[in-house]
């Protein structure tokens, strides 16, 4: 597999190969988003599967946009210590770490804030999964808001980080921006396209001027909500060429939301043939064709032969898979030793099931298959 294993380099960021493993949400840190030892344990399994760039699970820039239990957060100085030992494990096992950023907006769960706080929207709009009405951020929210991201993107580089991702999809606050669906405001940030970017463009902005030009920001993207009056293709296309005049280095292509129809979700089941694989390929593709920095292709990857076909036919500059390394930490390794046989993931999503009960992203038939085991 010469394409997957072959070195690269993004600015200042060298990977020893096209292989990332995409962000999720994996429930390893305390409840106030402070990295712990699991969480270091976790990360390090990783690093030590030949992964060419880990992307952490996201990171909340602020108090008021934690939305699952346990999850990273990235808003406080007092963070650093911990983000540091972490970004020190991976090294030390040979990975590369981006941390990706993300303010959640009405995704935001107040079960789980631990001080006060309100959840923001974009605008007042019912979040059609949590069933609650988010407060329509005033200006000054806003700048709050930009700013933090711009204060983490600064704690990250601090901390060792390789680079950092924007989290600008699957309805979080910087897509609910971009999104028709959710972005209603009459303001300098609704409107058409080029007024709802603005958010984002002042975003990047900020996280430039935190890292300077020379360090790595990625995005990921969505190429398309699916979702009635979301983002659209075209409407995404725009987005990218803007963001690569805005400084971008890098677009992870993804889509869809847990809100759009069963089969438009991030994270499909049932992921059989090589022909269920890499079902958001065609707008990798053309992101591809849009713009010059490098596109990542996410969603249903399983297979070598899959990957060799993204990689040779120029559809995408590299792969992400998530669900894999959760059932197969040195998948990369594997493959590369001369074992090309596809991913053992079956795509149940019981990863989630096993992350919602506090046991952290594992996989359920591997923790099954123990537990028969031992019996």
């Amino acid at each position: 597999m010469p394409e997957l294993f072959e070195r690269t380099s993004i600015k200042s960021l060298e990977l020893s190969n096209r292989a990332v493993r995409s962000a999720t949400w994996s429930g390893v840190c305390d409840s106030k988003g402070y990295v712990t030892e699991k969480a270091r344990e976790f990360y390090g399994n990783l690093a030590q599967g030949g992964i060419g760039l880990i992307v952490t699970g996201f990171q909340f820039v602020m108090p008021n946009s934690i939305a699952m239990p346990y999850q990273m957060g990235n808003y406080s100085d007092d963070q650093l210590e911990g983000l540091s030992r972490l970004v020190e494990t991976i090294h030390s096992l040979g990975g590369k770490v981006a941390a990706q950023l993300v303010h959640t907006g009405s995704k935001a769960n107040p079960e789980l804030f631990f001080e006060e706080g309100e959840v923001w929207g974009a605008s007042a709009v019912l979040d059609p999964l949590s069933n609650q009405m988010p407060k329509e951020m005033t200006q000054s929210e806003i700048t709050s808001c930009i700013e933090a991201f711009g204060a983490a993107a600064a704690r990250s580089k601090k901390a060792g980080f390789d680079a950092i991702q924007l989290h600008g999809a699957h309805a979080y606050g910087i897509n609910q921006f971009l999104s028709g669906a959710s972005n209603r405001r009459t303001d300098k940030y609704g409107g058409a396209i080029a007024k709802r970017y603005l958010f984002l463009a002042e975003i990047m902005e900020s996280v430039r001027g935190a890292v300077g030009k020379d360090y790595p920001i990625f995005i990921k993207l969505s190429g398309n909500d699916y979702f009635e009056h979301g983002l659209t293709t075209e409407e995404s296309l725009y987005v990218a060429r803007r963001l690569v005049e805005d400084g971008i280095d890098c677009i992870e292509v993804s889509a869809g939301s847990r809100a759009s129809s069963d089969d438009m979700v991030p994270s499909r089941p049932n992921i059989r043939t090589e022909k269920d694989e890499a079902y958001l390929g065609h707008l990798a593709a053309q992101f591809k064709q849009a713009v010059t920095v490098p596109i990542v292709t996410v969603g249903g990857i399983r297979s070598p032969k899959v990957i060799s076909g993204i990689l040779s036919e120029g559809i995408a500059d590299y792969v992400a898979m998530c669900r894999p390394f959760i059932r197969e930490p040195h998948l990369i390794n594997r493959w590369k030793s001369g074992d090309l046989k596809k991913s053992k993931c079956i795509s149940c999503n019981g990863c989630f099931e096993t992350a919602r009960a506090g046991l952290t992203a594992i996989c359920k038939v591997e923790l099954e298959r123990k537990e028969k085991q031992k019996d």
